[in-house]
């Protein structure tokens, strides 16, 4: 939308009847009175009544959604814009304490004792707020109320602070450093200091372990004696417990004795998994209260992004325009779930400014943020290509190439990627989720890999979990990890969260288990053995059963149609407990697979034979197949118990053993015509 139009909607507005406007007013100051109450404001700005505008305004929203916002881009626009206005007129006032303290003071530490051994292994986190100067605190204040009440505590005044690496646990413990050196705290903790010990440092600099632990004692006197000092330990773990490796000081002795004196106080700094494992069965965990930091929001996310927009300006020399920066949280959020916000948010931001620093463009856009995304999650972001457009409206015949006699289940897994991709689903599970019921060997797992390399790019993209190795309770540990040990399938999906996930004989596994994947399906996560989320929103999920394959043979025979075999089918997995109805619907199609004919046999084994024809091409070799080679090996490929599963073993024991034994000896050359001879599969070289 230009100037002009946008001139426009306003004139009309002015235009309206002034009883309209008269009538909307007291919700628009409502309005703004809600926003400048979130804010903490005492009056209402101009910034509130443009979001009470946005809210309130069907003209105002007209102009937004012609811009692609919304009310809350406006909110977040606003707070940061006053923001940087009042920054600005503080920096003015400089007789304020808060510009004043940057300047530092004579004898300021002479209320309290000194810390002169502390100092040489310390990071003073407090003379690091005041050269940087006040800073806008965003997100995790829950978690900054909870750490200032507890150390305002007369007993167990010790916190242990537990949240992933990125999840903003150094911002947080800043702004409490913050709001504790300009008196914004509680009263027991205003204007104390606070240190970072560096363990590590002062573990490298003694010879010995005796001699560090002599240091050590000597520093914790002194934060003792010093009374103004909140301590700082990071990565707690690596120093208590009986695992530490050789040349660390395990510091749990020394420790302990001054844990429990009043004046003593210390944040402890560890990650969830290293907390579960080192930390939690340690009875020095009885000498504090755990603080558990979750990553910050998407709206807390952008805004604390904004707030570093105007350094990257100045560092890259690009202007970063916030649909941008939005998308770029969005996109995140979607796509990088194995790192948390910020984390994820900032280092995305700094890979797409360093990238684009190449560029003449000024301006960084949407398109270039979904560019960043898809190389780094090497999922499609963004609009559609050309190409994939016609992969997706295609995904049918794609997908026959290589399933045989399924145009059920086709349909249907085509069908839910088509809406996924589309975005037009509001969903909070998989992309897909689909439970193929079927006789064995009659294409369900074909059906995932041929998907898998079609939709994913890759078959490599498929994780295949067999349940029937999870019959038992205790099959749960290892599913999910333990303390122990870490899962196999659990470390597969954080690394490919773009991914096909196959959960074979999904009717053996415990139920305990089927309770498991029942909030997989629905919420599209799950917590492993150390209770961090694990994220599947980016996989599509497909469960397989051959649970009442006689049902299915019985029903073909009888001529029925699909709709009537699935109703049968349904009905004996209800009636015999195999399933519950509940786990049953939360998938979005239930696909059943018929029965295999003998057409449907040959056009097995001719694709299978056509991928050997294929590879030995890449050699300069040309096999021949006729149609006594393909009938031959689609009937001994066929099973009544196991369908065309032992086909794949019938070409390899008796063609790839006879060619492989032959361009070994060098029977076969490049640039030879070669064939079989049925019924004893003899070599012919043409």
């Amino acid at each position: 939308m230009n100037q002009k139009e946008i001139q426009k909607i306003v004139e009309e507005s002015l235009m309206l009847p002034s009883s309209d406007g008269e009538q909307n007013f007291p919700d628009l100051l409502l309005e703004s009175l809600r926003n400048a109450q979130k804010r903490g404001q005492a009056s209402i700005s101009q910034g509130n009544l443009l979001t009470g505008l946005a809210k309130q305004s069907p003209l105002f929203k007209r102009i937004l959604v012609e811009a692609s916002l919304k009310a809350e881009d406006i909110d977040n626009l606003t707070w940061w814009w006053e923001g940087s206005q009042k920054k600005t007129e503080e920096k003015k006032r400089f007789w304020e304490y808060k510009n004043l303290i940057k300047i530092g003071g004579l004898a300021k530490s002479w209320a309290a004792g000194y810390t002169i051994t502390l100092d040489q292994y310390a990071i003073d986190w407090t003379e690091m707020v005041e050269r940087k100067g006040f800073e806008e605190i965003v997100g995790h204040e829950k978690e900054i109320g909870q750490i200032e009440r507890i150390l305002a505590r007369q007993e167990v005044n010790n916190v242990l602070v537990v949240g992933e690496a990125g999840s903003g646990r150094g911002a947080m413990l800043q702004a409490l450093t913050q709001k504790i050196l300009f008196g914004e705290s509680l009263p027991e903790l205003n204007y104390k200091r606070v240190v970072e010990l560096d363990l590590s440092l002062l573990i490298n600099r003694k010879e010995s372990q005796e001699e560090a632990g002599a240091v050590l004692e000597q520093i914790f006197r002194e934060v003792l004696q010093a009374t103004n000092i909140i301590l700082i330990i990071q990565d707690f773990h690596n120093f208590i417990g009986g695992h530490l490796r050789p040349g660390t000081v395990d510091i749990s002795g020394t420790l302990a004795a001054y844990l429990r004196i009043p004046q003593f106080r210390l944040i402890a700094v560890s990650d969830f998994a290293s907390f579960h494992r080192f930390i939690e069965s340690n009875i020095i965990v009885s000498s504090f209260e755990k603080v558990e930091v979750s990553e910050v929001s998407i709206d807390e996310t952008i805004r604390l992004l904004q707030l570093f927009v105007p350094g990257w300006e100045v560092k890259y020399k690009k202007f970063i325009s916030y649909p941008a920066l939005k998308e770029l949280v969005i996109e995140a959020d979607r796509y990088l779930p194995a790192i948390p916000f910020p984390k994820k948010a900032t280092d995305l931001m700094a890979e797409l400014l360093v990238e684009l620093s190449r560029s003449k463009n000024p301006l960084v856009l949407p398109r270039h943020v979904a560019q960043i995304v898809s190389e780094k999650s090497e999922i499609p972001v963004g609009q559609i290509s050309l190409e994939e457009k016609q992969n997706l409206l295609n995904l049918e015949n794609l997908l026959h190439e290589r399933i045989i006699n399924q145009n059920e289940a086709v349909s249907e897994v085509s069908s839910a990627l088509r809406r996924a991709r589309a975005d037009i689903t509001i969903r909070k599970g998989p992309m897909g989720t689909f439970l193929f019921l079927g006789p064995t060997g009659v294409g369900k797992t074909e059906t995932a890999k041929a998907l898998a390399a079609t939709y994913f790019r890759s078959e490599e993209r498929m994780i295949r979990l067999d349940l029937s190795e999870f019959q038992n309770p205790t099959d749960l540990k290892r599913l999910i990890g333990s303390t122990e040990e870490e899962s196999f399938f659990v470390t597969q999906v954080r690394e490919n969260p773009f991914s096909l996930v196959l959960l074979d004989e999904i009717e053996k596994a415990h139920p305990n288990i089927l309770n498991l994947f029942l909030a997989v399906l629905d919420e599209g996560s799950m917590r492993d053995g150390l209770g961090r989320k694990v994220n599947f929103l980016n996989t599509i999920i497909i469960a397989t059963s051959n649970a009442g394959y006689q049902i299915i043979l019985r029903a073909i025979e009888e001529k029925l149609e699909m709709p009537s075999i699935k109703e049968k089918l349904l009905a004996h997995v209800f009636n015999e407990g195999i399933f519950r109805p509940e786990f049953i619907n939360r998938f979005d199609a239930v696909v059943v697979f018929r029965g295999l004919t003998e057409e449907n046999l040959f056009k097995i084994a001719e694709l299978m034979l056509g991928k050997l024809k294929k590879n030995l091409a890449e050699k300069g070799i040309e096999f021949v197949i006729n149609h006594e080679l393909i009938s031959e090996v689609a009937r001994l490929g066929f099973n009544p118990v196991f369908g065309a599963r032992q086909m794949r073993r019938v070409i390899q024991d008796k063609i790839e053993n006879v060619l492989a034994q032959a361009l070994l000896s060098g029977q076969i050359k490049r640039g030879q015509r070669i064939s079989l001879e049925i019924p004893d599969f003899k070599l012919i070289i043409f």
